[in-house]
C-alpha cells in the first residue's frame, strides 16, 4: 500500500487485446496505432489529436518536459512536498530547483500563492501535482494557474495523474497558455501501471516540437494496445474510482477512530500525521507503506479487504505501543 497503484486489474476486454497482439511482438508497431492512442486521448481530454502526445507513462511525459525545456543552470520551482521524481529530475539536468512550501492545514494543505508568485517571475519550468502527492489536496485554481501561467518565463507544467478522482482538469487553458502543459497517466484510475502508458496534453505547436525529440515506438506494443483498448470503453474508471473513493472513505474514518490523524484526500491515498514509527511494524507484518516525510505516512488505498487488514494490524501496533 505504498506506491498509489490500483488495487483492481484492468478489464478483461483490455487483457484480452493485449493477449492478441503479443503474436505481433517481432514487429514494430504501426504509426497507426500511435495516432489512434492520440485521437482517443484527445476525445477523453476535451481536446485535438495535435495537442496530445503519447508517452511512456506519465514520468516519460516529465522526462521529456525536462529533458527538451529546460537547460543545465535554469531555474525550476516545485511545491514541497510533492512528487519526488521532480526533485530527480531537476538534479540529473543540473537545474536550480527551488521548493516553496505548502502550509499545512486542519484536514488540507494550501499553497503559498504570494511565495509561489515570487519565485515563478524568473524560472524556466514550474511544475505543480495536482492533486498534490503526497498531502491528496487541490493546490490550484484556475486563477492562480492563469496567474502562474502569465508571469513564469518558461513553462507551467500541471501533473494531473490523479485527475480522475480529483474530476477537475486545466487542460482547456492549454488553448489560451501555449505555456501550459499537462501531464497525464493511465497507471492510476485506468489500473495500467505496468504497462506505462500516459500523455502531455499542450499547445499544438508545442507538441509538434516535443514530437520530434521521440518515436513511434517508444511505447512498447502491448501498453499502446492496452491503452487504446481502455480508452475506447473507458467506463470501467468510473467503477474503479466509486469503488477506491468509497474505500478511502471508510479507511480513513477507520484511521481516525484509532486516534491517527488524517488529512482529507482527493486521491487514492491518504496521509497520516503521526510522529511514532509506523513504518517498521507495518512492514514487519507484510503491510508497505510510505514514510514521505518525517512523522508523515502516506497509505494507498486498496481493496476493502485490504483496508480492513490495515486497520486490523495497526490497530493491533498502536496496543501494543500503548501498553509498553
Amino acid at each position: 500500500m505504498h506506491l498509489n497503484e490500483s488495487p483492481y486489474p484492468p478489464p478483461k476486454h483490455v487483457i484480452e487485446a493485449v493477449i492478441r497482439y503479443l503474436q505481433f511482438s517481432n514487429r514494430y508497431q504501426h504509426p497507426e496505432l500511435f495516432r489512434r492512442f492520440s485521437e482517443l486521448a484527445a476525445e477523453y481530454s476535451g481536446v485535438e489529436p495535435s495537442n496530445v502526445l503519447p508517452t511512456p507513462g506519465g514520468d516519460g511525459a516529465l522526462r521529456i518536459i525536462f529533458y527538451n525545456l529546460a537547460q543545465p543552470g535554469d531555474k525550476v520551482v516545485t511545491l514541497y512536498p510533492s512528487y519526488s521524481m521532480y526533485r530527480v529530475y531537476s538534479s540529473v539536468r543540473g537545474l536550480r530547483h527551488v521548493r516553496v512550501g505548502l502550509v499545512e492545514g486542519e484536514d488540507w494543505w494550501y499553497v503559498d500563492r504570494d511565495g509561489l508568485l515570487r519565485e515563478v517571475r524568473d524560472a524556466r519550468l514550474v511544475v505543480i501535482d495536482n492533486p498534490n502527492n503526497p498531502t491528496g489536496s487541490a493546490v490550484l485554481d484556475k486563477d492562480l494557474v492563469e496567474e502562474v501561467a502569465g508571469s513564469v518565463k518558461g513553462f507551467l507544467v500541471i501533473d494531473e495523474a490523479y485527475y480522475e478522482f480529483y474530476g477537475r482538469s486545466f487542460a482547456q487553458l492549454v488553448y489560451d497558455y501555449p505555456n501550459i502543459l499537462i501531464v497525464r497517466t493511465l497507471s492510476k484510475a485506468f489500473s495500467l501501471a505496468g504497462l506505462r502508458v500516459g500523455y502531455l496534453i499542450g499547445d499544438g505547436d508545442v507538441i509538434k516540437a516535443l514530437r520530434k525529440t521521440t518515436t513511434p515506438f517508444d511505447i512498447a506494443l502491448p501498453s499502446l494496445v492496452a491503452g487504446i483498448k481502455a480508452l475506447e470503453d473507458p467506463s470501467y474508471v468510473r467503477d474503479i474510482v466509486n469503488e477506491v473513493s468509497a474505500n478511502r472513505e471508510y479507511l480513513r474514518e477507520g484511521l481516525m477512530k484509532l486516534g491517527l490523524r488524517v488529512f482529507n484526500s482527493y486521491t487514492n491515498f491518504l496521509l497520516i500525521k503521526d510522529n511514532r514509527d509506523l513504518f517498521t511494524p507495518l512492514m514487519a507484518r507484510s503491510i508497505a507503506t510510505r514514510n514521505v516525510l518525517s512523522g508523515y505516512y502516506r497509505v494507498t488505498v486498496g481493496t476493502r479487504e485490504q483496508c480492513e487488514l490495515l486497520l486490523r494490524v495497526l490497530g493491533d501496533v498502536l496496543e501494543d505501543r500503548n501498553t509498553e
